[in-house]
């Protein structure tokens, strides 16, 4: 089985995949797993930079590079996947040449084609708008309103997983990051670069955070793309929903 790539979205950490990964590994018992240690997440520090994408793209590398001359399964979920887009306009390049094979690419509710008509990424154009939903979001008043908000099934998450779900956001220091780097211009850049890579677009049909209702603008964007709906899901599956989570991903994961 091929190795796996999985990059949480922003705000998160290996957290969002503890509940998933036990049963990814009994699954695919012949497969190796990997997640990002990407800078400004996690309490890692953020570096000054001209260009985060590099930095950021520069970790993805590393992270495969005990299995360079493998071939691949990609996932990214929200940002995550953004970063894979990234990447991938880039040719999916390795540290010290070479570039990485390939077999399939799972972007899970990513940001990109609805950008210009989302109200949140114009919501997110300043700096102290982007503090203040972060100290919202880390704040334990509101907490319960989030968890409302953000999980179908909270009840299935164990609180202390819960919690650091959150905290993970307070020792995020590259969140602000992204609403810089994720924009139309951006998107309409690495659109045409993409168009021939094996994309899967995941969705889950119950999105409040990026509703599948946009899921015609990716399909026009990307019509030789594969896109699979479920229709149970919200935004978190991986943790609110990890046995349904890890049936589907396995299904994409091992299918020709």
């Amino acid at each position: 089985m091929k190795p796996i790539l999985l990059v949480h979205g922003n705000g998160g950490s290996r957290t969002r995949f503890e509940p998933s990964i036990p049963m990814l590994q009994a699954a695919l018992p012949n497969s190796r797993m990997f997640i990002p240690s990407l800078s400004g997440f996690d309490g890692r520090p953020l570096p000054k930079s001209d260009n985060y994408w590099d930095v950021f793209i520069q970790e993805l590398s590393e992270t495969v590079e005990p299995e360079r001359e493998a071939e691949w399964v990609l996932y990214g979920h929200g940002i995550g996947g953004s970063l894979l887009m990234e990447w991938g306009a880039r040719g999916f390049p390795l540290q010290g040449g070479g570039k990485l094979k390939v077999s399939k690419v799972i972007l899970h509710s990513i940001i990109g084609a609805a950008l210009e008509v989302r109200f949140f990424p114009q919501l997110m154009k300043t700096r102290p708008v982007r503090w203040l939903m972060k100290k919202a979001i880390v704040s334990r008043l509101l907490r319960p309103i989030w968890i409302r908000r953000l999980f179908r099934h909270p009840e299935n998450i164990p609180s202390a997983l819960r919690n650091q779900f959150f905290e993970d956001y307070r020792s995020c220091d590259a969140f602000s990051v992204f609403f810089d780097l994720i924009v139309p211009e951006w998107y309409q850049a690495v659109r045409p670069s993409l168009q021939q890579l094996p994309l899967i677009f995941l969705w889950g049909e119950k999105e409040r955070i990026l509703k599948a209702e946009h899921l015609p603008l990716w399909k026009q964007d990307f019509p030789q793309a594969q896109f699979e709906v479920v229709p149970s899901w919200d935004h978190f599956p991986m943790l609110d929903e990890p046995e349904d989570f890890v049936r589907k991903f396995v299904l994409l994961a091992t299918s020709r």
